[in-house]
């Protein structure tokens, strides 16, 4: 029961660290002067 208990509270904190960076990388994306941002700025810049 310990291992068991264990292992699942293993698999909760590495949940928890993969849901904690991937909102870190969309808020980074999504931000303001992030990187979705820059790219439309390109793209416009691109079209002439």
């Amino acid at each position: 029961m310990t291992k068991l208990f264990s292992i699942l509270m293993c698999l909760v904190i590495t949940l928890g660290i993969i849901v904690s960076s991937m909102s870190e990388v969309n808020s980074s994306v999504v931000g303001e002067g992030g990187l979705r941002d820059r790219a439309v700025s390109w793209i416009d810049q691109a079209i002439p």
